[in-house]
């Protein structure tokens, strides 16, 4: 496995919670803050946090409610990114700042596809679970970072859609929409 220089520390914790509070409503967050300390007392690391706290949205607003609100999350952390740093640096942002986080080694892309690399998320989280790639709204967060940033860069792109999982390079694979 390629290494990830950056850590789910609590900083990137607090910004996902912070994040999440404008779009759900700070209530529902600290109740599902709550329930995730709850659940989670000792030796949770980063990736467990974060995708105990996705797992409760899921569980608290169905499936689907949580696809679509951990999506928006994911773009709310790009234009977060993209507000404070000059356009010339959004790619760059788009490449690394996963690995930063903690989240995923690289995204790559080229005219007409992105791929998230190393995903912390699948092999350590979803896949000791029986979860295939994006059968889990943790997922989905990624998805809609690479949106956000993607809208952004590439003309004429009105969204991404997930195409398949590479499990022999571990790469998630999604295809723009024009």
């Amino acid at each position: 496995m390629v290494e990830i220089k950056g850590e789910i520390n609590k900083e990137v914790i607090n910004t996902i919670i912070d994040l999440t509070k404008a779009i759900i409503g700070e209530k529902a967050v600290d109740n599902i803050v709550k329930s995730v300390n709850e659940k989670n007392k000792e030796n949770a690391i980063g990736k467990d946090i974060v995708f105990a706290f996705a797992d409760e949205i899921q569980n608290l607003f169905g499936q689907n409610g949580g696809y679509a609100i951990i999506r928006q999350l994911g773009r709310e952390v790009a234009k977060s990114l993209m507000e404070k740093h000059p356009r010339e640096e959004w790619e760059d942002l788009l490449e690394k700042s996963l690995n930063a986080f903690g989240f995923a080694y690289i995204i790559e892309r080229n005219s007409n596809e992105a791929y998230i690399c190393n995903c912390v998320f699948y092999e350590g989280v979803l896949k000791p679970r029986g979860l295939g790639p994006i059968e889990h709204c943790v997922c989905w967060c990624g998805w809609g970072f690479i949106e956000a940033f993607i809208k952004g860069l590439e003309a004429g792109v009105k969204g991404i859609k997930w195409e398949e999982r590479d499990y022999e390079n571990q790469k998630c694979k999604f295809v723009f929409l024009r």
